[in-house]
């Protein structure tokens, strides 16, 4: 599915110390209460990114961007504000556009914070991999050398109270739904049908016959009404030993499922067996469509003598009595994970695996003659179309079991950064590699490089994903 080959980077690259506290979970956690005055602080960034090398673009995302960032604290007033400008290419459209990375203000005291306006929000505790954090939609194909940059802030009141040093609660208020970014348009839908298509342990043997036209129509999105809207809430622990958290969420889901709105299949000569195949035209037209749910979710952190031991859990509740194609089955999703410093090397191994509820497996179509051919077109389609949101939605099996690891090291007194991640999904043979190297040439000034290699089988998502965003990167950034 989308979540996983997306959510594959694990480190994150932190912003200067004038922009620390504007990502994420920043000003809920200043706490300064009335120390000071008036703390006014002005930073940001200026960068120019090239990412290409793909088979389906060459160059698919190049562009300059100017990061202007704020922060103000007096006494309880908080205003936290990051605008980015942007200007380039991207996917061979030209882009120029302002995006409020983040812009809020509200009040913060040592006990208490209440925040509005567009904001991060990131709930979990392991790396990359986050079943409990469902506030913070995504630009999937946001492509550069920091996976931070496809994060996307949600318009939101936002409460949290402290008990304590080591308990607190946050709750979050999303009024309008916000979806994130797929651009499944962009993928070579028009397969060759004389080949197996392999979905997993699936194949199925097609006839040759034309390719198909498959196109995708826009995501409508729910009526902007309060009872449209996202409402989270997480009780946090983090005491001497070990830290967790308990956490709800009821609202749409920012990934998102297709139905098939359009299948037209025609056939220009059915008479003539021999030229039948090749008069074939078929035209598929899929519709987005969005779907509620709730999860219930716990993550904690536990420091062992000799490593850190992460582990997150999410039981996600969707109803689908009419099991509707774009809709997934209630699942139970955990991620365990071990972080260990090793000379000077810091490695964080992780297992990601899913378990499908009332998981049934699809019926394979099958041909016994060709004046059953429309059918039996129709049936593969349909069922296609299944597999397709079913690997959207991490639901191609009941149980499904990856691997990921990521190896940083800081090294010539922290000038220069390396780090290389690899995941591997056991169930449908898949794997990627992310190498990234970082120089920071001065006080002011980082050059980053690196690459993006994913490799598939047939039909699935890594399959297409990886035609556009197999590549590398080479990024410039100039810290104020």
């Amino acid at each position: 599915m989308v979540r996983y080959w997306i959510l594959l980077s694990f480190s994150l690259m932190f912003l200067g110390v004038h922009s620390q506290s504007l990502f994420e979970s920043a000003g809920l956690d200043i706490g300064s209460g009335g120390n000071k005055t008036t703390e006014v602080d002005f930073g940001g960034y200026g960068r120019g990114s090239v990412f290409g090398g793909g088979k389906q673009y060459k160059l698919a995302s190049s562009f300059a961007e100017i990061s202007l960032q704020t922060r103000l604290k007096s006494r309880e007033a908080l205003l936290n504000g990051d605008i980015r400008l942007r200007k380039g290419i991207m996917f061979e459209e030209d882009v120029q556009l302002i995006e409020i990375k983040e812009l809020y203000t509200g009040y913060s005291s040592n006990s208490f914070d209440c925040l509005i306006g567009n904001q991060l929000v990131n709930w979990g505790r392991t790396d990359g991999f986050n079943p409990t954090n469902n506030i913070t939609p995504n630009d999937y194909f946001f492509l550069s050398a920091d996976p931070d940059d496809q994060k996307m802030s949600n318009f939101m009141l936002r409460l949290k109270y402290r008990f304590s040093p080591k308990v607190d609660i946050d709750i979050v208020g999303v009024p309008y739904f916000k979806p994130s970014i797929y651009r499944f348009d962009l993928f070579d839908m028009n397969l060759d049908m004389s080949q197996e298509m392999n979905l997993g342990s699936n194949l199925i043997p097609l006839p040759a016959m034309k390719k198909p036209n498959v196109d995708f129509a826009s995501l409508e999105l729910p009526e902007r009404k309060l009872s449209n809207g996202s409402l989270g809430a997480r009780l946090n622990f983090e005491l001497s030993k070990i830290g967790f958290a308990i956490s709800y969420f009821n609202g749409y889901d920012h990934f998102y499922g297709f139905d098939l709105k359009e299948f037209q299949f025609n056939m220009f000569d059915p008479l003539n067996p021999i030229s039948m195949l090749d008069s074939i035209e078929i035209q598929i037209q899929y519709q987005p469509h969005v779907y509620k749910k709730r999860t219930i979710g716990f993550d904690m952190a536990l420091p062992l003598p000799k490593f850190l031991l992460k582990a997150e859990a999410a039981y996600n509740i969707v109803k689908n009595k009419d099991s509707l194609m774009y809709i997934p089955n209630s699942d139970f999703r955990y991620v365990i994970g071990i972080e260990k410093m090793w000379n000077d090397y810091v490695f964080i191994a992780q297992y990601i695996g899913s378990s499908v509820t009332d998981f049934e497996p699809l019926e394979k179509p099958v041909l016994n003659d060709l004046t059953q051919l429309p059918t039996y077109a129709d049936n593969v389609v349909q069922y296609l179309s299944r597999m397709f949101n079913r690997l959207i939605f991490n639901q191609p099996a009941e149980f499904n079991h990856a691997f990921a690891l990521t190896v940083t090291k800081s090294f010539a007194h922290e000038e220069w950064n390396a780090e290389f991640t690899a995941y591997y999904n056991l169930f449908l043979e898949e794997y990627m590699l992310r190498p990234k190297l970082s120089w920071k040439v001065n006080d002011y000034l980082t050059i980053t490089a690196g690459a993006n290699y994913m490799h598939a089988k047939n039909m699935t998502l890594f399959h297409f994903s990886s035609k556009i965003m197999n590549g590398g990167f080479v990024e410039l950034k100039v810290n104020f």
